[in-house]
């Protein structure tokens, strides 16, 4: 597995398996979710969220999370607690108290040279009963050396300790992470409502290492159902555009998200979109564009044709005439078109202006 380059997706790490040192307590099922990458002062900077299940067999007292780039990875021994000699170039460490409710530190007690983060975190936990909680840390910011031209290559270990011996807690259980990398970079996920269906399209900048997008659906934002599969087109530096055809939807909100699939077996998951397919849902998309025979043809669904306007670059209104079938319209200009960009507006009654760029060649 391996570390992504792309906003407001998730990704679901596949960690090894929990290394149980004693009894006291148990790690397991890594979550990593990207909330944001950005640049910044010649740096990358990697926003996640960072979730794990801890189970308190005997009682827990604190948690460490610490984040490297994998070429850095210091492999600790976690026989004690590692200073900051140990971990050597960490991106980042995280303290917790694991008293219910769990806690943020301020201070790293196994080393107090090692500052961990602090300002700006939010942590929950979730009770799942049997003396296993899900704890969540939000908000990470991860400071990556370097511009944001590549893939930054992540590993991120967790421990945690029953000891109230802060100075040198011995490590009671501990997981450490696997070699995170994101595979595609999610550009663009968007939705458009057409006359008995809704056309989904998204576009990715950079893929690696993907192998198909399985689209899921959801009428209350919660449970979802895969409706459909796509299949990744390999690896690639390049733009490339997906799009899926709903035939189907529900009635009313459609929400749709991306479950993006790598050869690895781990997942990651796009933002959520939400569609309105209501009976009187507003519907207005090109069919085709650029146009065809200067003739440009449009669905059109709940409102009336007279709200149509059509217009060159220069914002001058041009005649036209319509043709209808269905929700269906062909608009023919009256005067020839030159060669260019037009735009097709509708000024609707409820939901204001929407204008689209056409191509005419």
């Amino acid at each position: 597995m391996k570390t992504l380059h792309a906003l407001g997706l998730i990704l679901m790490v596949s960690f090894p398996a929990s290394v149980s040192l004693a009894d006291p307590c148990s790690l397991s099922d890594d979550l990593v979710e990207l909330n944001s990458v950005s640049a910044s002062g010649g740096n990358c900077i990697v926003n996640v969220k960072y979730s794990f299940t801890l189970t308190k067999n005997n009682g827990n007292k604190f948690a460490y999370i610490h984040f490297w780039l994998t070429s850095n990875y210091s492999a600790p021994d976690y026989k004690k607690g590692p200073t900051k000699d140990e971990l050597g170039d960490v991106l980042a460490t995280i303290a917790l108290s694991t008293d219910s409710p769990v806690t943020l530190l301020p201070d790293y007690d196994p080393d107090n040279t090692v500052t961990p983060l602090f300002a700006g975190l939010t942590v929950s936990e979730t009770d799942l009963g049997g003396g296993s909680f899900r704890i969540t840390v939000d908000n990470i910011q991860l400071i990556v050396p370097g511009a944001c031209s590549g893939l930054p290559d992540i590993q991120a270990d967790v421990w945690a300790s029953q000891s109230n011996d802060k100075e040198t807690p011995p490590v009671h259980c501990v997981l450490k992470g696997g070699n995170v990398i994101l595979p595609v970079t999610l550009a663009r996920f968007d939705g458009t409502l057409l006359d008995n269906a809704i056309s989904l399209s998204w576009t990715t900048t950079e893929q690696t290492n993907s192998r198909y997008f399985d689209v899921e659906r959801s009428g209350d934002a919660r449970e979802f159902a895969q409706v459909g599969r796509v299949a990744v087109r390999g690896n690639s530096l390049a733009v490339e555009r997906y799009q899926f055809m709903d035939l189907q939807p529900l009635s009313g909100m459609n929400y749709y998200r991306l479950r993006i699939v790598d050869f690895d077996g781990g997942s990651e998951i796009s933002r959520l979109i939400a569609i309105d397919n209501s009976a009187n849902s507003i519907a207005f998309e090109l069919l085709g564009n650029p146009a065809s025979g200067r003739e440009i043809r449009f669905l059109l669904k709940n409102e009336p044709a007279s709200a149509i306007h059509f217009y060159n670059l220069s914002g001058k209104s041009l005649g036209f005439s319509l043709a209808r079938t269905g929700n269906e319209f062909t608009l023919k200009p009256k005067d020839p078109l030159t060669a260019g960009l037009y735009l097709i507006s509708l000024q609707g009654i409820s939901t204001g202006r929407r204008t689209k760029k056409v191509l005419v060649p």
